[in-house]
């Protein structure tokens, strides 16, 4: 059987120079893109874990992200009442989980718990890194490309090269070729846009040590959010998590590294800057 690859080739003409003016332009069309990523990969996860009869309450998580969306396009909110809120969102979630599900209550709180961290909370990183003044333009696209380059390159290199599998009972197509050259490559992109001052800003000059950093960010940690999601997919007995993206899956399918990097590189240059 011969695999259609029209829609997969037409995603990819649309989707990266979108992806790319999206984060060019920034600002509110950025914010709206990110909720858009984190509404929908919600959905895509619930669908995942109602294979074994699990549920987040997507229509809590929803009302909580519209809050977060309407802080970031409309009325700020001032800290000590956004951390209240972040409070209050995680205590509804787990009581929600623990007192109105009649089965699984446990798991159904450890995997809420996990949907608001790994997908709704953290991934808003984006938005802080995007409105970094003078450099969050840069640094999104370092983000966004080097992990482009480390999928390209592990994916290319290791289907032609690799022969020794890493963990072939989560991700049978991952071999230890790809995942190194996956590694080098981004940190050789990197370790380029240094070389080509593409950091130079008033606030911090980067170092080869920022270099090296990033790149196991990238390169790396990157990986392991795609095995990561590889593994719940094992888990639940599913290929991908949706099929929106034609030929390439659902919005996790599409996302997961992001989903491990955004954060860390967050994390990072809050530290850094």
């Amino acid at each position: 059987m011969i695999e259609n690859k029209k829609p997969r080739t037409l995603v990819n003409l649309i989707g990266g120079p979108l992806l790319l003016s999206i984060i060019y332009f920034g600002g509110s069309i950025f914010t709206l893109f990110i909720f858009l990523i984190i509404f929908i990969s919600t959905y895509e996860f619930n669908n995942m874990i109602k294979v074994k009869s699990l549920s987040i309450n997507p229509p809590m998580f929803y009302c909580i992200y519209i809050i977060f969306l309407i802080h970031y396009l409309y009325i700020p909110i001032p800290i000590e009442i956004f951390n209240l809120f972040l409070f209050l969102s995680l205590l509804g979630i787990i009581l929600f989980a623990l007192f109105k599900t009649k089965v699984n209550r446990l798991q159904n709180m450890l995997y809420s718990l996990l949907a608001f961290f790994w997908i709704g909370l953290l991934f808003q990183g984006a938005i802080y890194l995007r409105n970094l003044p003078e450099i969050g333009l840069n640094i999104v696209l370092c983000m966004f490309l080097s992990v482009w380059m480390t999928d390209s390159f592990a994916y290319i290199f290791g289907s032609k090269f690799g022969k020794a599998k890493i963990l072939p009972a989560i991700s049978p197509n991952k071999t230890w070729v790809g995942c190194i050259t996956g590694y080098i490559s981004c940190t050789t992109f990197i370790y380029l846009l240094y070389k080509f001052n593409y950091f130079t800003n008033s606030t911090y000059v980067f170092s080869l040590k920022d270099v090296m950093v990033l790149g196991v960010i990238s390169g790396i940690f990157g990986q392991l959010g795609d095995f990561f999601e590889s593994y719940l997919k094992r888990l639940f007995f599913i290929k991908d998590s949706g099929t929106l993206l034609q030929g390439h899956g659902g919005f996790l399918d599409r996302f997961d590294s992001l989903l491990f990097v955004v954060p860390m590189f967050t994390y990072y240059y809050y530290l850094i800057l």
